[in-house]
């Protein structure tokens, strides 16, 4: 029985050999060689391709949420200045516009993007069903936004406006309702912006350092007034007189060279 399943192995090994032998000599063992290496690439290629692509896609969803927004929290301070001057700006805008105040916070220019507007004011002269508002900048750009009635906010759209302008905690906004359906907004930054804080605190640095160096200039000797000792009385005389010398002589040589010899010169003078 041994020997039976022996020699059956042996001679199945053989002919798997002898297949092999016959593939080689007809040239289809290198081809299937070639088609396996070919499949194994093109697996490779869809498979980096599809890594790229996601890669693509993750890059440009990033790159739309990604904005100026940099987490600052303004202090009470900053909130109040910005409130205080948005307040200053809606007092000047049309009376007959409706208008309001509005303090940003963290959820109104982050993450939820939910915006909630003023209930009275809603009431008043907003519609209470879902509209489509125009929400106008100071430079004229036009951004859609959903007003929400029946929670009295904006919500898709208030988002785009948001990460546009880089709003950001204790910005304060003036909504000027210049249409049924349209917000004029003017944004008052509770914090500076790093550039334009840096070019201030430059001019008043160079404005002090100007002021110092005049204050601690000496005036010159020759120019100042205060060093020069004032003329006494007898010196000023001196000079009146030897200016009435110097006019008498120069009027006695006209007269003797065209007047009468006969003539005293002082009388012409005098």
């Amino acid at each position: 029985m041994a020997t039976d399943e022996c020699s059956y192995e042996e001679l199945r090994r053989k002919r798997v050999l002898e297949n092999l032998k016959h593939l080689e000599d007809l040239g289809i063992s290198k081809i299937s060689k070639s088609l396996l290496e070919v499949a194994k690439s093109e697996h490779k290629q869809l498979v980096d391709e599809i890594d790229l692509r996601s890669y693509r896609k993750r890059y440009c969803r990033s790159e739309q949420s990604g904005r100026g927004y940099t987490g600052r929290i303004s202090s009470y301070e900053e909130q109040a200045r910005a409130v205080k001057k948005a307040e200053e700006l809606q007092s000047g805008l049309d009376p007959n516009n409706p208008s309001f105040v509005k303090s940003m916070v963290r959820s109104h220019v982050s993450s939820c993007f939910w915006l909630g507007l003023p209930s009275r004011f809603c009431k008043e002269h907003l519609p209470p069903k879902e509209v489509t508002m125009v929400l106008e900048d100071e430079n004229g750009a036009e951004f859609d936004a959903i007003y929400i009635g029946t929670r009295t906010g904006l919500s898709g759209g208030w988002r785009g406006f948001a990460l546009e302008h880089n709003l950001e905690d204790g910005d304060a906004l003036v909504f000027e309702l210049t249409e049924p359906t349209r917000f004029k907004i003017y944004i008052i930054k509770a914090i500076e912006d790093e550039v334009e804080a840096d070019d201030k605190m430059i001019d008043d640095a160079d404005t002090k350092q100007s002021m110092e160096s005049m204050k601690n200039e000496e005036p010159d000797e020759q120019e100042s007034p205060v060093s020069q000792n004032p003329p006494s009385k007898s010196g000023s005389n001196k000079r009146k007189r030897r200016r009435v010398k110097l006019l008498i002589k120069q009027r006695a040589k006209i007269i003797l060279e065209n007047g009468s010899p006969g003539e005293d010169p002082k009388s012409h003078f005098w």
